[in-house]
């Protein structure tokens, strides 16, 4: 179940999955049974400190589990999670966050009217236009 206002599928496995709303960008994320909600830059802040937990757990010896914890409304709350859990919630919010910033790059492109965002956004990612008389100037 979800509470999001006509969610998108931004990325699912078989242990879970990531929404986000069509009207407000809140994202859900769901790992079997636990969910959270968050906005864009929580989502960032968690794939990155679920990156690096990852690679610590599996980096050391006798290190096979991981407790999550975070602030709410109605005050902190923690999961601990197992080394295949957390590297299942790794692949989750890595796959999560590679499709998000994705649709970022493209809807600067096709459906953002600042033109020079569009530029700034692809810059470096997207190889310069060339035409049969050379390179065409992209400062136009």
């Amino acid at each position: 179940m979800h509470n999001l206002h006509g969610p998108d599928r931004l990325f699912e496995t078989r242990y879970g999955h990531v929404l986000q709303c069509a009207c407000c960008s809140r994202i859900q994320i769901t790992l079997r049974e636990h969910t959270l909600l968050v906005d864009a830059d929580e989502l960032e802040a968690l794939t990155d400190t679920i990156k690096h937990a990852w690679a610590k757990v599996r980096n050391e010896d006798g290190q096979d589990q991981w407790t999550l914890q975070a602030g709410t409304d109605a005050g902190p709350v923690s999961i601990t999670l197992s080394e295949p859990s957390l590297y299942t919630l790794h692949i989750l919010l890595q796959g999560a966050w590679s499709m998000y910033t994705l649709r970022e790059r493209v809807w600067a492109v096709v459906g953002g009217a600042d033109n020079h965002r569009a530029r700034d956004v692809l810059h470096n990612h997207v190889p310069p236009a060339q035409s049969r008389w050379g390179r065409l100037d992209q400062s136009s």
